[in-house]
């Protein structure tokens, strides 16, 4: 079915993909157990759209018709469109559904540091890690951080990626943090072509000089409710793990976030075993991240429930940690989405690509359920799956056009 146009003009084309990847049957599915058929694989692809004005720029808004190049149909005729000559496959837009895309400060030194043998542990111990980065991100102002995220959101659109989440969690006090998100909300209006999700993170780490529980008791009283009145964030985050918060300190602040009205996720099951993906399932957890170390219990529990399981293979590659257990997670029928987790401590990179690779060789994931990670189930994870995430007439028209011929070619081009 298709809308007869009122006016051409309100309409583009992209026709001649080599290969246009619907994922439709990837939605049907709800992103578990997928195959290649569910891929939605049309050769020689064409999509309609309409188009919005946002200041001078032209931009898509709503998918109108995908399918063959040959069989547009007539009403579409005239519309203006962009031939991509057999050179390009065509796929819903990239989403990285975990980053920490705001922040100041460099931490190459610390890189040298592990690569010498050095703990990511140790380093935290003597004062590095996470910590480092607050002091950085607390003494810079709204300004310098809007600069440095910026060229982050280019290299980011470089990859096909076209939805980010940004979590906050380098401030670890109120004004900070606010800062960081603020600073999104700086990016969005930059980046109209970019749709950003939020999260706060205040619960990444204790801050230095203060007893876990008070801390707690500041995020759930006094920075979640702040945070939710002034629209800066769309979920709430807690990092569960030795040295850092507990489940009693997670179910604290799942009931603070679920009170003022936001998504919940946790870093789950990351450093060592502490069942979190489970509570993320009994949560009801928009996603559990990480699972490097998470049980057969947890993955029982994740398979049974609607948390997406975000895992983030350039992580573990960077720490030379043993990877998440991704066959056994799909297998189980989890609904697993991909992101770069980028950060300055533990995966300096915006290579969503990268993570496909990683996923591929590491997680033991197809071709179906790589793109699955990269669009409907990482858009699942952050609650977007609705508008975004496949290329079905109605959703949004956020696309990525790709530099290969091929959808292998994208992650089989190790690094580009």
């Amino acid at each position: 079915m298709s809308k007869k146009p009122q006016n051409v003009g309100q309409y583009r084309a992209i026709i001649h993909a080599s290969e246009l990847y619907t994922g439709a049957g990837i939605a049907a599915k709800t992103g578990k157990k997928v195959q290649d058929s569910d891929m939605g694989k049309i050769e020689d692809g064409a999509l309609i759209y309409t188009v919005r004005k946002v200041g001078k720029q032209e931009l898509p808004d709503r998918i109108v018709w995908v399918g063959e190049t040959a069989r547009i149909p007539k009403e579409f005729a005239k519309v203006p469109a962009y031939h991509l000559n057999g050179q390009h496959c065509v796929t819903a837009g990239f989403v990285d559904c975990h980053t920490h895309l705001v922040f100041a400060g460099d931490r190459s030194e610390e890189f040298a540091l592990r690569c010498g043998g050095l703990s990511y542990e140790e380093i935290a111990r003597r004062g590095g890690g996470i910590q480092t980065t607050v002091r950085a991100t607390r003494n810079a102002s709204v300004q310098e951080l809007e600069r440095q995220a910026i060229s982050r959101v280019v290299e980011a659109l470089r990859f096909g990626t076209r939805v980010i989440e940004v979590k906050s969690g380098y401030g670890l006090d109120l004004e900070t943090e606010i800062k960081q998100l603020q600073v999104v909300q700086r990016l969005k209006r930059k980046f109209p072509q970019v749709k950003f999700s939020t999260t706060f993170l205040g619960a990444h780490a204790i801050p230095a000089g203060e007893q876990r529980e008070a801390y707690v008791r500041k995020v759930t009283e006094v920075m979640v409710p702040r945070i939710a009145k002034e629209g800066l964030a769309d979920a709430c985050d807690v990092f569960v793990d030795a040295g850092y918060f507990d489940l009693a300190d997670a179910r604290m602040i799942h009931r603070a976030a679920v009170k003022h009205g936001l998504g919940f996720k946790i870093h789950a099951d990351e450093l060592g075993n502490t069942e979190s993906a489970g509570f993320a399932a009994e949560a009801a957890a928009w996603s559990a991240d990480h699972l490097l170390c998470v049980s057969d219990q947890g993955i029982q529990a994740l398979a049974a429930s609607e948390t997406v399981a975000v895992l983030l293979p350039t992580t573990a590659f960077y720490l030379k940690a043993k990877h998440a257990p991704g066959r056994k997670l799909m297998d189980a029928g989890a609904c697993v989405a991909l992101a770069t987790d980028f950060n300055p401590g533990t995966s300096m990179t915006l290579n969503l690509p990268l993570a496909m690779t990683l996923g591929a060789l590491y997680l033991g994931m197809t071709r179906a359920e790589l793109l699955a990670g990269v669009t409907w189930n990482a858009a699942r994870a952050l609650r977007l799956e609705k508008s975004i995430g496949s290329l079905e007439p109605g959703k949004e028209a956020l696309f990525s056009v790709h530099p290969f011929p091929r959808f292998e070619e994208i992650y089989y081009r190790f690094g580009w």
